[in-house]
């Protein structure tokens, strides 16, 4: 039986955070979910592990017998570091971080990782080049529309897109444009409500 089921993320996982690494898995991404223990995994979490990250699942990755174990730190004050010492952190290349999240190494300045989508600026909140998220565009231009012609069908649309636009915005730092979609949206209401009461108006005139 095969070790793990490779699949995009659906709405059933959608959220679930990462066996390995914690992070939530986000829609359409890649995973690997573990077909003894069910497991969630983003696909290079499972790779980079070779296996399940659930401790005692059988589809964790093996033990390799060719490395011995490290030796036990001397404790305090027979050669070991002196009570309450910290260890030193790593020493980076020039030019390079490491990811808050899931520890990569990164070129300095990277604002989002490109391996667990954590946020590495040290206020936690995205300064990076961002884009209007798909739909936001859409979800206005529908609402204006509703407001002259065929509110009934365009009403919807910019309703649909511009919640699927908040979707994108609220799981993807990178997006933007909800100023965009919440404009939409407010249209999208009108134009029901505005042709709903023109269909009322028209049936009470017959």
């Amino acid at each position: 039986m095969e070790a793990v089921r490779t699949l995009k993320v659906n709405l059933k996982l959608e959220g679930k955070p990462c066996k390995a690494c914690q992070v939530a898995l986000q829609l359409a991404e890649d995973a690997s979910v573990c077909t003894a223990c069910e497991g969630e995994h983003h696909q290079r979490c499972w790779d980079r592990a070779a296996g399940c990250s659930q401790p005692g699942c059988i589809n964790a990755p093996l033990t390799r017998l060719d490395q011995a174990p490290a030796a036990p730190p001397p404790p305090f004050g027979y050669g070991g570091p002196p009570m309450g010492a910290l260890a030193a952190p790593p020493v980076l290349a020039p030019g390079m971080m490491m990811c808050p999240g899931c520890r990569s190494l990164l070129a300095a300045g990277t604002p989002l990782c490109p391996f667990c989508r954590t946020i590495t600026s040290p206020d936690g909140l995205y300064h990076g080049p961002m884009t209007n998220a798909p739909g936001a565009v859409q979800s206005l231009v529908f609402g204006i529309l509703g407001l002259v012609i065929c509110g009934v069908i365009f009403g919807p649309l910019a309703i649909s897109r511009a919640n699927s636009a908040k979707r994108e915005i609220a799981f993807n730092p990178t997006y933007g444009g909800g100023g965009l979609a919440t404009a939409g949206l407010v249209l999208g209401i009108i134009d029901l409500v505005a042709w709903g009461l023109v269909l009322v108006f028209r049936l009470g005139a017959m």
